[in-house]
């Protein structure tokens, strides 16, 4: 389209707008392109089709509401594979790795009115005080009270009685499919103790400050972009998040790595239907972009 002779704009002009233009385009390609919370794995090597699906640790009906074709992708799948095999987990020896060995105690570590405000959240969320916890990581009382936010008590009778990953879990075992454990329970427990008991100690009273005071972005709305599918936006909140950089690296990218390494291997045996953390999906470190960086084609399924 030929320009009005009174609209002049110098080469020099019309160049940055046009890379101006470009890096828009680009910066919303790739910043708006997790929509979904089941994806397709196809590719070299594999007979049949696999699936991720992007899970939340929360009993909330209101997750559950899957879609025809999320479960017809379970149905169809010989395998089912989740983050950790909860029957390893439940193992007297993971309990005692989680013990403080320096002597330290939670009600040492909190203030007075951290500590009665926590225990009453513990009370709510799990049926028994603090006192019992009083040995244990900081980081273990950190993930109740996140979770019991989350809508993990199951005395409420809105809720479903188990959380989605253990859902789909009792009902793969019903099915008789293959169970995976994609990590190993070493691994995670490797990936908490990234942070001394002091750095542990202060996540905890910034999560219970967070509980007390909530400022920005809360569980609500976790829970609203999960149900909406919107990954760019949870992805979002996560990176602003105040978690330490070490932390993060070893809780989330490096076990993205981990993981999406193991999946590639085990999608090749059998069509499996992976459920993970929804946070390990999206970004350029997550587990769709480390396989599509392998060879496979990973693309929307809802």
């Amino acid at each position: 389209m030929a320009l009005s002779p009174k609209v002049r704009i110098s080469y020099r002009s019309s160049q940055s707008v046009f890379c101006l233009i470009v890096a828009l385009i680009v910066s919303f390609s790739v910043s708006a392109q997790y929509h979904s919370l089941c994806w397709k794995v196809t590719g070299p090597g594999l007979r049949q089709p696999s699936y991720l699906f992007g899970t939340m640790h929360v009993s909330d009906k209101r997750v559950f509401n899957f879609g025809e074709k999320v479960m017809k992708a379970f149905d169809g799948s010989k395998a089912y594979a989740m983050e950790l095999d909860p029957d390893k987990a439940l193992n007297p020896a993971v309990a005692l790795s989680l013990v403080m060995k320096d002597g330290s105690r939670i009600s040492q570590m909190l203030p007075d009115s951290d500590y009665r405000f926590a225990d009453s959240l513990i009370k709510s969320a799990t049926g028994f005080g603090l006192a019992l916890l009083d040995k244990v990581e900081p980081v273990l009382i950190t993930a109740i009270l996140e979770e019991g936010g989350m809508g993990m008590t199951t005395s409420d009778t809105s809720n479903m009685p188990e959380a989605m990953d253990l859902y789909f879990y009792q009902k793969a075992k019903s099915q008789k499919k293959k169970q995976i454990g994609i990590e190993t329970v070493d691994e995670q427990i490797a990936a908490l103790h990234t942070l001394t008991y002091q750095e542990q100690a202060d996540q905890l009273r910034s999560a219970i400050k967070e509980i007390r005071q909530p400022s920005g972005a809360g569980e609500g709305d976790l829970l609203k972009y999960y149900i909406a599918q919107n990954l760019d936006s949870l992805l979002s909140m996560s990176d602003e998040s105040q978690m330490p950089e070490k932390f993060y690296k070893a809780l989330v990218t490096d076990r993205n790595i981990r993981m999406a390494d193991r999946i590639a291997v085990f999608i090749k045996k059998q069509p499996t239907f992976i459920a993970i953390g929804a946070l390990h999906l999206p970004g350029q470190g997550g587990v769709i972009e480390l396989l599509r960086r392998k060879g496979y084609t990973v693309e929307e399924w809802r």
